[in-house]
């Protein structure tokens, strides 16, 4: 009974402990920058959308950019949505009695809707990267794989 237990609970570590670690950000999701509406609030909106300022992007890219955005919105938060639900699903199964296979199931189709949102993120990624000049592609880049960039010395 005691062995039970303990491995009920080994693999509910082990599951959990898995979707934790597919929710932190990755490279990819830093990579998508560009994902942040610029119509939602934010703590601190100076700094959050400082990065279209950074590109000095003409009007016309800035349209674009806004146009790829709200091309994949509503899929982009309803893949979200979906992971989030997933992940009290995932979690309702480990605290429940489901099956090892039930749990493992489960977590595979959160998996794969993780893939799906990171890729719909890439690609808006790739279609930003096509507006942009090389100069603009340089400091996006930049942006994308540092957090938070060192300041500048003279």
């Amino acid at each position: 009974m005691l062995i039970r237990r303990v491995s009920i609970l080994a693999v509910a570590m082990v599951a959990l402990g898995s979707t934790i670690a597919l929710a932190k950000p990755t490279l990819l999701s830093h990579q998508v920058i560009a994902q942040t509406p610029t119509s939602s609030p934010h703590p601190n909106p100076g700094k959050s959308r400082g990065w279209l300022k950074d590109l000095s992007l003409t009007s016309q890219q800035l349209q674009q950019i806004k146009e790829i955005r709200n091309q994949s919105k509503q899929q982009i938060a309803q893949k979200s949505q979906e992971i989030r639900q997933g992940q009290q699903e995932l979690h309702d199964l480990i605290v429940g009695r489901a099956t090892k296979e039930q749990v493992r199931g489960k977590y595979n189709q959160i998996k794969l809707v993780k893939q799906q949102l990171a890729d719909m993120q890439f690609e808006n990624t790739l279609a930003i990267r096509e507006i942009l000049n090389p100069e603009q592609r340089q400091k996006f880049a930049d942006r994308m794989y540092k957090k938070n960039p060192p300041a500048r010395q003279n």
